[in-house]
């Protein structure tokens, strides 16, 4: 037997395991989210934890002695707020709790109804990543009978926070939950297969709001409140996003965009509201990176050049442990205006920048461990050219050019730490509109906040949700052809 050390979240525990145990295994056993999106089988690189202070993949190492493991905070920055607005709130009596349930990272409010305070925060890295970091993945597990194993992460995720929210703050009862997430996580929460939603036409079971006792759904409150969707991939995040932002009462051309596994696009125009959804893949959100990773402390987050020498910042100021998509946006913007890569995106070895002593091996190092490979740039690409895709169609439809923009809202935590010089420089957003660009952070959870203190918010969130027109881009000519030009730098 071999003693195996966790640290985690400032907290150790010690487990005894056989000699020769899979340490992924003993991880995941053990009760620590660790994402492995390729199933072990050591090709998606994302279980990388520190063991006896060298960085290895927790699927491919056997346990053969005692050691030391130290895992990344599981806490991530999916609370973070840059939008300030004032709301009407509806005097109620006892606690709620607000949640923005997103794909890879969940945010729960605890709040007081009375007066509208949040008494208590917190943010954690979504239990389901184990089973896919994006909403296909999850359709497709369900699919395959794995619904019952989803639905019960999720509740017992929430429950248990449920429950150190009610010790911690010596409460006896939640009245009421109201949560915002996409049409997936919606269905997974209402115990509601979605396999419907994987394939032609994308039918799901529901889009209206729900109302349900708690206990129905073995959720710790009275009552749970699911946030209206719009379609099978606009969800009732982006409904809540749209309430927080005020932009159907606004006159302005606006763009409002939350990128994430999916890039929810939304344009708000005087003729009306279009919206879209364009399949980016889970390269923003650290995914199919290497070194990639979510929001969470740790994560580079800006990456810049001073004195022809790399600087990087990470999340709460903590050692790197790896790339979020902020990172990834500056990384990429360098390498443009550095000619590390040329349009095509492809490493140049030629190029005349002091950073290409950092490029070897087909990777550009940001630290001494940490780089970003030529494969990463190519899911980058992807991921970069479905956004501004969708954002050419949506404008084309709307009849109206880039200069017309008047506001453009960057949503979630991607869009909190996002360089917008790094994001026009490197063709993500418009060039003409780099001026324009907000980041407002989490505004599905504050579309979650409003709805809770106030029922009146839950039905403009109704109305919300019918009014956006669908634009659909599988089948789009339009899409297909900006989608080959917006692979290229420019």
């Amino acid at each position: 037997m071999h003693k195996v050390t966790i640290i985690s979240n400032h907290q150790t525990k010690e487990v005894s395991v056989k000699s020769g145990a899979n340490l992924l295994d003993v991880l995941s056993k053990n009760g620590y989210l660790i994402t492995a999106d390729c199933g072990g089988h050591g090709t998606c690189m994302k279980c990388k934890v520190q063991c006896n202070h060298e960085y290895l993949l927790a699927c491919q190492t056997v346990v053969t002695q005692d050691i030391r493991v130290e895992l990344p905070n599981g806490e991530s920055d999916g609370l973070l707020n840059s939008l300030k607005r004032s709301y009407e709130i509806k005097r109620k009596y006892g606690y709620g709790i607000a949640v923005d349930l997103g794909t890879t990272t969940i945010a729960l409010y605890l709040m007081d109804l009375k007066n509208g305070w949040v008494i208590d925060n917190i943010s954690v890295l979504n239990a389901q990543t184990s089973y896919g970091t994006d909403v296909i993945t999850r359709i497709k597990k369900c699919s395959e009978g794995h619904l019952d194993t989803l639905f019960s992460l999720i509740v017992k995720q929430i429950n248990e926070i449920i429950h150190n929210f009610k010790l911690k703050h010596a409460i006896n009862d939640i009245e009421e939950i109201v949560v915002a997430a996409n049409t997936t996580m919606l269905h997974i929460l209402a115990h509601t297969d979605p396999t419907s939603l994987g394939t032609a036409p994308f039918t799901p079971v529901f889009l209206k709001r729900l109302e349900i006792s708690g206990p129905i759904i073995n959720l710790d409150a009275k009552r749970i409140v699911l946030l209206p969707a719009i379609s099978a991939y606009l969800g009732g995040d982006i409904v809540a996003g749209i309430l927080a932002c005020n932009i159907e009462e606004q006159t302005k051309n606006i763009i409002f965009i939350d990128i994430g596994t999916n890039g929810e696009i939304i344009i708000k125009t005087k003729k009306g509201i279009y919206g879209t959804s364009t399949a980016a893949g889970p390269a923003f959100e650290g995914a199919r990176i290497e070194w990639g990773t979510g929001g969470i402390p740790g994560a580079i987050s800006k990456v810049e050049l001073a004195d022809n020498e790399l600087r990087i910042s990470t999340i709460n100021n903590q050692k790197a442990m790896g790339i979020c998509g902020s990172g990834l946006v500056d990384i990429v913007s360098l390498l443009v205006s550095e000619g590390l890569i040329d349009e095509t995106g492809t490493f140049d070895y030629r190029s005349n920048s002091n950073l290409i002593e950092n490029l070897y091996d087909g990777r550009l190092y940001i630290t001494d461990k940490i780089y970003i490979s030529q494969k990463d740039i190519r899911e980058f690409q992807l991921a970069k050219s479905a956004i501004a895709s969708g954002i050419q169609v949506l404008l084309e439809i709307a009849e109206l050019k880039a200069e017309d923009i008047d506001q453009i809202y960057l949503a979630g935590g991607f869009g909190f730490y996002i360089n917008r010089n790094s994001a026009v420089n490197i063709g993500l957003l418009p060039k003409k509109t780099k001026e324009k660009i907000i980041s407002v952070g989490n505004t599905s959870g504050l579309g979650a906040k409003m709805a809770l203190l106030n029922d009146d918010y839950r039905t403009q969130c109704d109305e919300i949700a019918t009014r956006v027109s669908v634009i659909e881009l599988s089948n789009n000519p339009r899409f297909t052809e900006h989608f080959i030009n917006n692979m290229l730098f420019e």
